[in-house]
């Protein structure tokens, strides 16, 4: 498993807005360091997700649609489509080769690990993840 690009962008976009409060794309981009074609193709798909909001107009721009407190990296990783498995063992319905009756110990110890970090991806709000120490 590997955090690509386009989760780090939204989540940077999620910093922006929680911190800033409502930002144009071009804000965004320039305060976060990102490309703003980029900027704005992960805009639209947390836009398409539900978790921000746009308004058009001079005083338009991008805002959260929910308060940082009561989302979690798994809402993120949820909203952009990419289901974090540590194993394709762990996707749903997947059987395993080795075991067709899913009584395989190595898919069981990955089970365990996957709802560990099931668990760590929704521990943590993010509006604590962006706290600035």
């Amino acid at each position: 498993m590997l955090m690509t690009r386009e989760m780090d962008y939204a989540l940077r976009i999620l910093r922006a807005l929680h911190q800033e409060g409502q930002l144009s794309a071009a804000a965004i981009a320039q305060r976060e360091h990102m490309p703003k074609a980029i900027t704005l193709k992960v805009l639209k798909q947390l836009h398409a997700a539900g978790l921000v909001c746009s308004r058009r107009g001079s005083s338009g721009g991008y805002a959260l649609q929910r308060p940082c407190e009561g989302l979690y990296l798994g809402d993120v990783f949820s909203a952009l489509e990419e289901p974090v498995h540590i194993n394709r063992c762990q996707r749903p319905g997947y059987r395993c080769e080795n075991r067709p009756s899913g009584d395989c110990s190595l898919c069981r110890e990955l089970s365990r690990i996957q709802r560990v970090l099931d668990e760590e991806f929704r521990k943590t709000p993010l509006s604590a993840i962006f706290q600035e120490q």
